[in-house]
């Protein structure tokens, strides 16, 4: 066990379970040959910044001497993963060789990142599940931590890769913004899975001010977000320049009880909006077909459900589930519009944020 009572991930046993599973599959060797070139190129890295000296030469002047060295491994890391999505393209036909695949990346390649806070907070999954407010905050906060120069220059790749999940925030506080300025009197937003709530506390800061009374419920199974959140959006309203009536109302609900029991009505009283930036994949296609109609049909008129789910036939699955064993699912948009069936008079938008990974998915009720 750890210090603070979380049970320890040992590097590997995920990938030993994966392996047992796989029976024994065969691994492509173009598969394997691209793992073992993207370890070679971490272990160049991990060389080349160990040495003081040698930094501070190729970086003489800088404000920030890992910046070059920084944009470097990005643009090599690149290479080996579009080598690696296309061999993962042949790989995904046969379950016992993604397996086997699976394996030999975290095995080989995850053991190499985890003295970097986001690659390890992902893959450990101290509170649970890979894609925690933690992890959420180490994206948008695009800081590089870490105990070593190796460890900052891993987790800067990690924010890096998870650029997309910044661009869908933005474009959720976008929405709320103008769902705000249309109504121009008192709004009620909910956010299912708030996790930190970035984009509401952002939105506090620096948006418009209403009329009425800006209410926002966030829902999320994870105390530690809620109380993340609730701070945040506090600290936010701190910096307005004009008072605004904002209340917060954080609602502790495990999604398991979300989708068995609770009514949305009851939960959420008729808001302007409803949004989910990440919950729907991780659920079944029945599950976010019935969540869909439910969510949609609890909103008041001239209501928004806006929800997200990363776009099916995109390179990101390998460095998230082959790499942090982050699984996810991926969907078409054919797929994703069939949750909108028999919504009559929805008005219906599916877009995707600027990274081009994900997709926003926006009902508007008539009335």
């Amino acid at each position: 066990m750890d210090l603070d009572g979380q049970r320890r991930i040992i590097p590997g046993r995920r990938a030993a379970d994966s392996a047992r599973k796989a029976g024994g599959a065969k691994l492509s060797p173009e598969y394997r040959h691209t793992v073992d070139a993207t370890v070679a190129l971490l272990d160049r890295y991990r060389d080349g910044v160990a040495s003081d000296r040698a930094l501070a030469f190729a970086n003489a002047g800088q404000c920030d001497p890992l910046s070059a060295i920084a944009e470097d491994l990005w643009r090599d890391w690149r290479g080996v993963w579009a080598d690696a999505a296309e061999c993962l393209s042949e790989i995904a036909r046969d379950s016992d060789h993604v397996a086997a695949a699976k394996s030999y990346t975290e095995s080989h390649l995850t053991s190499k990142l985890l003295d970097a806070a986001l690659w390890r907070q992902a893959y450990v999954k101290p509170l649970g599940y890979p894609g925690d407010y933690v992890v959420m905050n180490h994206i948008y906060d695009g800081i590089r931590v870490g105990d070593t120069a190796f460890a900052r220059l891993a987790h800067a790749l990690a924010v890096q890769i998870g650029q997309f999940v910044v661009r869908r925030k933005n474009l959720v506080r976008q929405t709320i913004t103008e769902l705000v300025a249309e109504r121009g009197e008192s709004v009620s937003i909910a956010s299912l899975g708030c996790g930190p709530a970035r984009e509401i506390a952002e939105y506090v800061a620096n948006g418009v001010d209403v009329a009425g009374t800006l209410t926002f419920t966030l829902v999320d199974q994870d105390t530690d977000a809620l109380r993340f959140a609730g701070h945040s959006i506090s600290d936010a309203m701190k910096t307005r320049k004009r008072e605004s009536q904002i209340r917060v109302e954080p609602r502790r609900v495990s999604i398991l009880r979300l989708l068995r029991d609770l009514e949305p009505n009851n939960l959420l009283s008729q808001p302007d909006m409803i949004y989910s930036a990440g919950l729907f994949d991780y659920f079944s296609d029945r599950t976010c077909r019935v969540l869909t109609k439910r969510l949609y049909a609890a909103l008041r008129p001239r209501g928004t459900l806006l929800l997200c789910n990363m776009k099916a036939g995109t390179d990101m699955a390998w460095p998230l589930e082959f790499i942090a064993d982050w699984s996810l699912a991926y969907r078409s948009a054919e797929n994703i519009m069939t949750w909108t069936e028999g919504l009559e008079g929805a008005e219906i938008t599916l877009r995707t944020e600027a990274t081009g990974y994900d997709y926003l998915l926006a009902l508007r009720k008539p009335g």
